[in-house]
């Protein structure tokens, strides 16, 4: 089940219990490696619960209770590391629980492949609990972590714009729900309602497992063999469509915060499905737009009219949205805003060059290419592909963005809409020259 000459693939290899399970074929790595996604529907009751655990079970397990014990162990294990996440895409939320070691080949033949997914196993049959929740002071400490976390998410003000102006974009929506989810839905939890929601996403939330690196074929069976014994017979379905929805009137939101630079954020509408054919042209849209520096808002925004200090798009796949980020001086505002706005209509007339085109593809496959260095990047690469079902590798993902035409970028620019714009301004309270 080798990889074919350097080629980086996803093979299936079996689905057990409402658990997909991957093997990335890649001879590019050193480690070893298993990740595994947990998905949810992003809803309030139970996002910031998603969030809290992986920090909890990543703390120990019944076998390695405490702090110390567990890091003997992943000493012994050559440095091993195990660690968890949260995000979102779309409306989904991921929790994910990541394993890596050293290659077996690197350590004289021990398995280590097969006791560090033990030790995974551990942790997620076995956490630490007592009086029916999480044991409590470790529940405590990672509470308190992650409250510091959602309130420290206001000191970088460029990700706090671009999820304020999501948040103002979204409303009602559970797009606007925050991947770690809210301070006072922390709160709100205890160690029992928490393990609660930790025996529902074991025993329900559709999974998918990811094996890479140089793993034996028997070591990767055991893993799936004994992944999760327990009954997962009703695991519930997750809703990928991202819910399009017409803009009526375009919103408008202003902030005041002791900042030096404001920060522009204005929020589109692309109306592309995730699992769409346009989705290709839509991403060479935003490459040509404000992909890099090649850009129409880099060299229009920041190095014509040199308003801003920054100028680029980003797109969330999942919820077809496009968000344009800028940092200017207030005063600068109103012609930032007809600056980008008259390129997004440059878009839909078709103002670019063949050379524009180009430049976006190709700077989109180096980053195709350079995703393939790291195996965190192959495996959300290929997580995006199976939720969406395209079946496509980074070779054919090359292809189609290199195959989509002028006309196919002018086609999705048409769709393109308004939504809200959101600008984070300066209170005054900082003096002139001052950062």
């Amino acid at each position: 089940m080798g990889s074919q000459a350097g080629k980086t693939t996803a093979e299936k290899l079996a689905v057990k219990n409402g658990i997909t399970f991957y093997r990335i074929n890649s001879d590019k790595f050193k480690t070893a490696r298993a990740d595994l996604f947990f998905i949810d529907d992003l809803v309030k009751e139970r996002s910031s619960a998603n969030a809290l655990i992986p920090m909890i079970i990543k703390r120990g397990c019944a076998k390695y209770p405490s702090v110390r014990e567990l890091e003997k162990k992943l000493e012994e294990l050559y440095g091993a590391d195990i660690d968890g996440s949260v995000v979102k895409k779309g409306e989904m939320q991921f929790i994910g629980f990541h394993m890596s070691h050293i290659s077996d080949r690197y350590t004289d033949g021990e398995p280590l492949f097969n006791e560090c997914c033990d030790l995974l196993m551990c942790m997620l049959e076995n956490p630490m609990t007592e009086e029916g929740g999480f044991k409590k002071s470790l529940f405590s400490q990672e509470r308190d972590n992650l409250v510091d976390y959602i309130r420290s998410r206001v000191n970088d003000k460029m990700r706090y714009s671009l999820s304020r102006c999501l948040e103002e974009m979204c409303e009602g929506e559970p797009f606007a729900i925050p991947e770690d989810g809210t301070e006072e839905d922390a709160l709100l939890l205890t160690p029992q309602n928490t393990l609660e929601i930790f025996e529902q996403m074991v025993s329900s939330y559709p999974a998918y497992a990811y094996i890479s690196g140089q793993v034996d074929d028997r070591s990767i069976q055991r893993f799936i063999d004994g992944f999760l014994a327990r009954d997962r017979a009703n695991v519930k379905k997750v809703d990928l469509r991202c819910g399009s929805k017409d803009v009526k009137q375009v919103k408008k939101v202003e902030e005041k915060m002791d900042v030096s630079q404001g920060k522009l954020c204005m929020g589109f509408r692309t109306h592309v499905e995730p699992a769409s054919e346009d989705y290709y042209p839509l991403v060479v849209y935003n490459g040509i737009l404000g992909g890099d520096v090649h850009s129409k808002l880099f060299m229009n925004v920041r190095e014509k009219a040199s308003l801003a200090y920054y100028a680029q798009s980003v797109l969330e796949k999942y919820k077809g949205l496009m968000i344009i980020m800028s940092g200017i001086e207030s005063e600068n505002r109103s012609k930032a805003e007809e600056i980008i706005l008259k390129q997004v209509e440059a878009m839909k007339q078709g103002d670019f060059t063949k050379e524009d085109l180009e430049a976006a593809q190709k700077s989109l496959e180096t980053g195709l290419k350079s995703m393939q260095d790291s195996q965190g990047g192959i495996v959300d690469f290929f997580l995006s592909q199976h939720l969406t079902e395209s079946g496509e590798d980074f070779d054919s993902m090359i292809e189609k963005l290199k195959s989509v035409t002028a006309d196919d970028v002018v086609r999705v620019a048409q769709n393109v809409q308004l939504d809200t714009i959101y600008f984070l301004k300066p209170d005054g309270r900082r003096q002139e020259g001052t950062i």
